[in-house]
């Protein structure tokens, strides 16, 4: 469909000076107090540093510098490196297209390499959301010779690409689904179904009678709602909402809410006191907005996919507002990362200098080169970049472009902050990859300053771990 190269051009190093400064004329004795009293001073921070370490369970050694190039450096590579990117093209809640704007974080890897000196091609494809297309894809970008492919995309469709990667002996990355037991060189960095199920039980722990909205995606089988409220495609959603609104004994006058033109129902003996979401993000956000304009101010608890930014873009669309009820679960994938003062928050910090960065080149595209990269800024995810840096390592370390060489060199990659990476550690010795651990996630609107501005509202939506997580 597109490829997209460039060549590598060497960073402009900043330049510090410095200038010696005239010494003043002291007393020997004033020296003396003077000195004296930064020896005090340095012996009580020292002695209270050492308090805060001795009161931190967390280990203080730390691989990466205090600073964290843009450039991804130091990695040789074969010339006409090219890497595959299937994503699903469209909106709305069809299968797949909720990733089809993170996706454009792969952008961000390719132009990071190019800075350091690794010339790489990103060729993309539309799978259009079926399992043929998804075949169609993986056999376009075998016939343009790709070292492996990453799959931005999620849902039963990807069946017809991995089977036709697995034929071709090309090894897939899957940054936001799982594989299928028994798939043949695929690898996952999307959280396993254990892993979701024991951070929503963590989401879950005061509650004491949950309801669950089922738009289509069931939940973990570990995690047993007992009451369930399903909402099939196509239902109406403001009827959806007066349902949960009762069995939640919320007060739908409050506020100004318009409830209708029938009497209120009488109040249930035991509502439910959160409410679970799961589905399309899309599907996620409308419930959202309707939940919200039937005043329902109970938690409410979303599965992992409303960390895609479809989830904020319809929510935004739809007139809905970042509430502080709004919670999910994720590894550290986001842009609240950056907010922690170790290797993950400088790794994170990077990436989004990178985006920040490469807005600002109006000659840098999309991945379907329809539009600028700035167009794509706010949404471009650390997952598909880090997708990208993943297969790019294997080829170096390969030495070849040869796909086999690469899936058995990928095979054998852990990879953290110092190797370039934006999110959690990923574990290439597994098919499962993510090493992070999923944490209770809460909305906010506040704006971190970290990506270009934009003038939609969804980029205002950002998911940060709650103080018990941290």
């Amino acid at each position: 469909m597109s490829a997209h190269s460039l060549t590598a051009h060497p960073p402009v190093e900043p330049q510090n000076s410095t200038g010696p400064g005239r010494p003043s004329r002291w007393s020997r004795k004033r020296i003396i107090i003077l000195v004296g009293a930064f020896v005090l001073v340095c012996a009580v921070a020292i002695v209270s540093v050492s308090a805060v370490l001795r009161g931190n369970s967390k280990p203080v050694a730390d691989p990466v510098a205090a600073t964290v190039p843009v450039a991804i450096s130091g990695l040789s590579i074969p010339d006409k490196t090219s890497i595959g990117v299937i994503l699903t093209l469209g909106t709305g809640a069809t299968e797949g297209t909720e990733w089809n704007q993170a996706a454009q974080g792969a952008r961000v890897a390719q132009h990071r390499l190019a800075l350091g000196g690794a010339t790489v091609t990103l060729v993309t494809e539309n799978d259009r959301g079926t399992v043929e297309g998804a075949r169609a894809a993986v056999e376009k970008l075998a016939e343009q010779n790709v070292s492996g492919i990453v799959v931005a995309s999620s849902g039963p469709h990807l069946s017809g690409a991995l089977d036709a990667a697995a034929e071709a002996g090309i090894p897939v990355v899957l940054p936001y689904d799982t594989t299928p037991d028994g798939t043949d060189g695929a690898w996952s960095m999307a959280p396993t179904d254990a892993s979701v199920a024991t951070a929503l039980t963590d989401a879950l722990a005061t509650a004491q009678n949950p309801l669950h909205v089922n738009a289509g995606a069931g939940l973990p089988v570990a995690v047993d709602i007992p009451d369930m409220v399903p909402f099939p495609a196509g239902a109406d959603v403001a009827a959806l909402a007066t349902v949960v609104a009762r069995m939640t004994d919320s007060d739908t006058s409050a506020g100004g809410a318009y409830v209708g033109d029938t009497e209120p129902d009488a109040r249930v003996e035991q509502p439910n006191d959160t409410v679970v979401v799961s589905g399309h993000p899309a599907l996620q956000a409308a419930i959202v907005c309707a939940l919200q304009a039937k005043n329902v101010s109970v938690p409410i608890v979303l599965t992992p996919e409303a960390t895609s930014p479809t989830f904020a873009t319809v929510l935004a669309a739809q007139g809905g507002s970042v509430g502080t009820n709004l919670v999910t679960v994720g590894a550290a994938w986001g842009d609240s990362t950056t907010l922690g003062q170790d290797a993950g928050g400088r790794g994170m910090s990077s990436f989004l200098a990178g985006v920040r960065l490469f807005a600002g080149d109006p000659k840098i595209s999309n991945l379907t080169d329809d539009d600028t990269f700035a167009s794509v800024a706010a949404s471009a995810d650390s997952r598909s970049h880090d997708a990208v840096i993943s297969l790019v390592r294997a080829v170096a370390d390969a030495g070849s472009t040869d796909p086999a060489r690469v899936e058995a060199e990928l095979a054998t990659l852990k990879l953290g902050s110092s190797d370039g990476i934006a999110g959690p550690g990923l574990n290439f010795t597994s098919d499962t990859v993510l090493t992070g651990k999923l944490t209770v996630q809460h909305a906010t609107a506040q704006d971190l300053g970290l990506r270009p501005s934009v003038a939609e509202a969804a980029a205002r939506l950002v998911w940060f771990a709650g103080p018990t997580d941290r």
